[in-house]
């Protein structure tokens, strides 16, 4: 799922109280730009986080490629992580039905996520609705199994829980002031000579929708207009309900600040496929800020986003 968030105070170069220079390091994993920025007496720490990056992320591919690729009833081995991200899928798919990573199942259909993109046939599309449930991916005894012919993306929380490993990992490093942005999956840890880091949220059009300032803080953001393509006047974004397993509208994008990555990327995507008085609950009872921008160009706050302006 796209991101899309960039960093306002990012120039070249950073200063802290003590006058040390950040640098930002930019590799691809994950299917995206990672760019980490760490004063620069740590660089020679980089090649490490790389590297964690990279294992940790083709550990999850492969799992995903195993799950993807099995038999009907075949027992299937997988990663604790894996594990922990099916387990917080299954935390957000109980929330409401609509969060489901077996929508892949449909989505795949269609070309998402890079294409080709057309319009499958209405028999091979229900039969593909039919199989994609969720819950018809089962883990026992440390092994899954699937009771229907799905497929899965993780990707709604996967690249979250990853950054928020790396995170800890670059802790247990001793580093203390950084960030990591994955392609918009973005944690902020410590801060700057200038207090909090300025975060800018970028709108559709470009311009900036808002901008806030975090410390030891996540900020995701799910929206609707980067994957997409339009057959006979009608649009197809990426972003697909697992009940009625149709491409959603219902906003431009959904921003969510929270306590880890992981949390903020699985609720920017639930959330899109929400009504606002069900955003409005929920962000309540899980304590994380909303920020939506509407299909009419209305900013909605919810819980207490204000506080991070």
């Amino acid at each position: 799922m796209k991101k899309f968030l960039y960093l306002l105070s990012f120039t070249a170069i950073f200063s802290l109280c003590n006058k040390k220079e950040f640098e930002t390091y930019h590799f691809f994993a994950l299917g995206t730009l990672i760019d980490i920025t760490i004063p620069s007496y740590e660089r020679d720490k980089l090649y490490m986080i790389n590297e964690y990056v990279n294992k940790l992320s083709n550990t999850i591919s492969l799992d995903e490629n195993k799950i993807n690729n099995a038999l009907i009833n075949q027992s299937i081995n997988i990663s604790v992580d894996t594990v922990s991200i099916y387990n917080r899928a299954l935390f957000y798919n109980s929330i409401d039905n609509v969060y489901n990573p077996a929508e892949h199942t449909v989505l795949k259909l269609y070309g998402f996520p890079e294409g080709p993109y057309k319009i499958p046939d209405n028999n091979t599309l229900e039969n593909a609705k039919k199989n994609a449930v969720f819950k018809n991916l089962v883990l026992k005894d440390k092994k899954m199994y699937k009771t229907t012919n799905l497929s899965v993306d993780f990707s709604a929380n996967a690249k979250g829980y990853i950054v928020d490993k790396t995170v800890e990992y670059m802790k247990n490093l001793n580093i203390k002031n950084f960030i990591i942005n994955a392609g918009g999956d973005l944690y902020v840890n410590g801060s700057n000579n200038n207090g909090n880091f300025k975060i800018g949220i970028k709108a559709p059009d470009n311009n900036i929708l808002n901008i806030v300032k975090i410390k030891n803080k996540a900020l995701a953001t799910s929206g609707n207009y980067e994957r997409y393509f339009i057959k006979d006047g009608k649009k197809y974004n990426h972003i697909f309900s697992g009940v009625k397993h149709l491409s959603e509208e219902k906003y431009q994008s959904i921003s969510i600040i929270a306590d880890k990555v992981e949390y903020a990327d699985g609720f920017a995507t639930l959330f899109y496929l929400l009504d606002i008085d069900k955003i409005e609950k929920y962000c309540k009872l899980y304590n994380v800020a909303v920020l939506i921008l509407t299909n009419n160009n209305k900013i909605v706050k919810l819980c207490n986003w204000e506080q991070y302006e």
